[in-house]
């Protein structure tokens, strides 16, 4: 076919890759596409690469310069990539009809079909232009397929990589060591067992898979390595270099949510499995119903289709649209695909249990759509559900606000049991100086009792002395004998000796009535804080109770996770090169916001 003066049937391989580098500097100059490197393995060149087998190969450089000048002289940047993708994507010259015949300017006045790749070679020339104004032709393009031959240079548009930073930092990342390598090792040969591209050990899509793994890891250290994102970078691989592929990547984590999901925490990945919940429980209301009755959670088949937009469970030709319209509209593009595999299994789904359910939404997917009208009957429902943006992102949000309420309950309840345990503590410590309280009360009051028997007897002996001394002072002269006043000076000395004793014992009792006082007091104290400890006591048993009931729940979860361990490991057949991703990729994911246990390095 020819294009303006043009002759691109007669071009050799060489002279279309000039070309197309030529058209590339020149989008570039225009701010509209960015500017690709010329290097082996780029995007440009492998589809040039495409015509290789029936380009002819007597070219001369007039017809090069021919071409050059004709461009030169007012032929459209745009128009002229879309002609070199159609040559090089027809080098047979032929036209090839198109779904989208109406979606382009001319389709209205002109009969004649549209080519495709002439239509994408002009929207990804005007790419920027096109988002902005076009949005709903764009969005009939990707949903009809993007072109296998474009769907490169198509990601890294819309994906917007066009950071060339990003390819030379991604040299030096390669040039140093990752915490993470042994495990992206470990899982490589899990990754599209069956792909020519990576079945071989040590092959070059195996290595690419690394370094790009690798790279992302040292890239954005808070999520590393997380199992399930080989196999997003795996699709990336077969349509464009490493580099462009490392590129692609690091956009679409931070743009697509896709970082958040293979946090450690996989907070976000609870996120989603509670928002398609909520659209199982609206749209699906029999099925909801019945997975609720068997204990069927979202967690149990739907995390590996959002960690590897389905990647691991529909054919490779589905999971490249599904990549096309997660670059277009995001996670809603998943939970659309994911409702439109639960409507068209629904019948089925309704007649299993928990053992079946498994089995047909894991590892029956691919040859349920193995047939390509069967495809196309899924995406058509897919399109036809509705959804609510704005309602999913408050489903997500009270969610989240109910997880961080249970979280600091959970926080909260730790707190008042560590405060618990230093009330108990000091409680032992004050009952055990009551106790010594109480053996010293018991053992003043005994002292107090003897003392004042003592004093009773001392006054009782005063009184009879004074009764004998008035005796000998009537029966005796006015004058007594020496004997006598002898004896009485010495009686009296100690009635004196007594009375000093008395005093001290008198000073003693009120020391020891201001011990009591004090004891009196620490036992009023010790009273006020029993109370509070009661409070306390109730208020932990009110909590003990609640987290007995998380802890019920929490149960039932990990039971129902035992059980889909069990029976994937049952249905695990390392022949099949299905289960390295089905068995221990997904089988430890978090149920709503629970971190796994090798969620990442």
């Amino acid at each position: 076919m020819a294009e303006e003066g043009i002759s691109f049937d007669k071009m050799t391989e060489d002279e279309l890759v000039a070309m197309l580098e030529e058209q590339n500097r020149l989008l570039q100059q225009n701010s509209k596409v960015p500017y690709l490197p010329p290097r082996q393995g780029s995007e440009l060149e492998r589809l040039a690469s495409v015509s290789s087998t029936t380009s002819g190969t007597s070219s001369t450089a007039a017809t090069t310069e021919s071409s050059s000048n004709n461009v030169r002289a007012g032929t459209s940047a745009s128009s002229v990539l879309g002609s070199i993708l159609s040559a090089v994507l027809h080098p047979d010259g032929t036209d090839k009809t198109s779904p989208v015949q109406s979606l382009t300017k001319d389709s209205s006045s002109s009969s004649e079909p549209v080519d495709e790749y002439q239509v994408w070679g002009d929207l990804l020339a005007t790419w920027d232009d096109a988002q902005k104004r076009k949005l709903k032709t764009v969005q009939k393009l990707v949903r009809s397929g993007i072109p296998g031959k474009v769907r490169g240079l198509a990601w890294q548009m819309m994906s917007g990589a066009k950071n060339i930073a990003l390819q030379h930092g991604y040299v030096e990342l390669l040039e140093r060591d990752s915490p993470c390598e042994k495990q992206i090792r470990r899982d490589l040969a899990r990754t599209f067992p069956d792909h020519a591209f990576f079945k071989e050990k040590d092959s070059l899509g195996q290595e690419a898979l690394f370094n790009v793994m690798k790279a992302y890891s040292l890239h954005d250290r808070e999520v590393g390595y997380c199992q399930g994102s080989p196999f997003i970078v795996g699709l990336l691989l077969m349509q464009m270099p490493e580099e462009d592929a490392f590129g692609v990547l690091v956009r679409i984590m931070q743009e697509y949510r896709l970082r958040e999901l293979f946090k450690p925490s996989m907070s976000e990945l609870g996120i989603c499995l509670h928002q398609l919940d909520s659209l199982v429980q609206e749209h699906l209301t029999e099925l909801y119903g019945h997975f609720q009755a068997q204990g069927f959670q979202s967690t149990m088949y739907a995390s590996s289709w959002f960690l590897t937009l389905f990647a691991s469970a529909l054919p490779l030709g589905m999971v490249f649209r599904i990549m096309d319209l997660f670059l277009l509209e995001g996670m809603d593009a998943v939970f659309r695909v994911s409702m439109a595999v639960l409507q068209d299994a629904c019948d089925e789904l309704l007649n299993l249990d928990m053992e079946g359910m498994v089995k047909l939404l894991q590892n029956s997917l691919k040859q349920r759509f193995g047939d390509p009208a069967k495809q196309a009957e899924l995406f058509q429902q897919a399109f036809e559900v509705k959804i609510n943006s704005r309602k999913l992102k408050k489903v997500g949000k009270d969610f989240q606000l109910q997880r961080e309420r249970e979280t600091e309950e959970t926080v909260e309840n730790r707190r008042l049991r560590n405060e618990n345990q230093i009330l108990l503590h000091r409680i032992g410590i004050l009952e055990e100086e009551t106790q010594t309280l109480a053996h010293r009360l018991i053992e003043g009051q005994v002292t107090r009792a003897n003392e004042a028997e003592e004093v009773f007897t001392l006054r009782r002996e005063m009184v009879q002395l004074r009764k004998q001394l008035q005796e000998l002072s009537d029966t005796r002269s006015s004058t007594p004998s020496a004997e006598d006043v002898e004896r009485l000076q010495h009686r009296v000395g100690q009635l004196e000796e007594d009375s000093d004793e008395l005093t001290l014992l008198r000073q003693r009792e009120a020391d020891m009535a201001s011990a009591l006082a004090g004891s009196q007091a620490r036992i009023a104290d010790l009273a006020s804080q029993t109370v509070e400890l009661c409070r306390l006591q109730r208020r932990e048993t009110e909590l003990t109770t609640e987290v007995s009931t998380l802890k019920e729940d929490v149960g039932l979860l990990q039971d129902q996770l035992a059980e889909r361990n069990r029976q994937l490991a049952l249905l695990d057949d390392p022949g099949s090169g299905t289960a390295c991703s089905e068995s221990p990729l997904y089988c430890q994911q978090p149920v709503n916001g629970v971190a796994a246990n090798e969620a990442d390095c």
